[in-house]
């Protein structure tokens, strides 16, 4: 599978499968700071992150799990929803801390999946009433509790995160809710979509609470299934305050 550059030019093909090209696809997808935080996703043109069957397994036909992957290892820290877990398998990075963040505590029929590799490390963030529930769901899986309350806002949530897992930039890979949570410190949207017959949204779902003036397309690539990869960036102006 090949990703070929639009935006910005000259064009450059990245082939995937060979390691000289996919270090330079993480360089180019390299963010501004160790203090960026993304959101990760793959839509359909009009802005659904999940099929009929509740996941997001069927939107997914071109190189957006390879890029999800690379990007995933090149970051300090994934958070994720429970919802997402309990949806579809989510495997645990090999490297980087995988973060579940559950408001009820209740990961009963979680799909995650560990493949034993050294450097994963699962940390579940919840109220500290629901700890005593988190061992009988995960079974085996190696976990560490971080205490979070729902309702602060999403900068307490993550300054802990950074402190936990020693900095770095952040993934945000959802579902909507835990997106939408996150949005008030996002500085990055990375969008892989479905080609729109005409596209007025440059891939921005329309659920998405901030708009699209208050971001820079940075690159668009496409792939060898003609899947479109939107990198929107906040300019220095209009970042969260920190």
């Amino acid at each position: 599978m090949n990703l070929y550059r639009v935006i910005p030019p000259p064009p450059e093909v990245f082939h995937l499968d060979d390691p000289q090209s996919h270090r330079a696809l993480v360089e180019m997808y390299r963010p501004d700071s160790d203090s960026t935080v993304r959101a990760i996703m793959v839509t359909t043109s009009a802005g659904d992150t999940v099929s009929p069957d509740g996941t997001s397994t069927q939107l997914s036909r071109g190189a957006d799990r390879a890029l999800l992957a690379a990007l995933r290892e090149d970051a300090g820290a994934v958070i994720v929803g429970a919802s997402t877990i309990r949806r579809e398998v989510v495997p645990l990075p090999r490297h980087t801390p995988l973060i579940v963040l559950s408001a009820s505590g209740d990961l009963r029929g979680h799909q995650l999946r560990s493949r034993h590799a050294p450097g994963e490390r699962l940390i579940v963030a919840t109220p500290a009433e629901h700890h005593v529930h988190l061992g009988e769901a995960l079974g085996e899986v190696p976990w560490e509790p971080l205490l979070w309350n729902p309702e602060t806002p999403v900068e307490e949530l993550v300054d802990a995160v950074r402190t936990r897992v020693d900095g770095g930039q952040i993934l945000i890979e959802g579902g909507q809710k835990t997106w939408e949570y996150c949005a008030p410190l996002t500085t990055e949207l990375l969008i892989s979509t479905t080609p729109p017959p005409r596209d007025h949204h440059q891939g921005v779902p329309p659920w998405w609470p901030t708009s699209l003036e208050e971001w820079e397309l940075r690159s668009l690539l496409t792939d060898d299934d003609k899947m479109l990869y939107y990198r929107h960036v906040a300019p220095a102006a209009a970042r969260p305050p920190r």
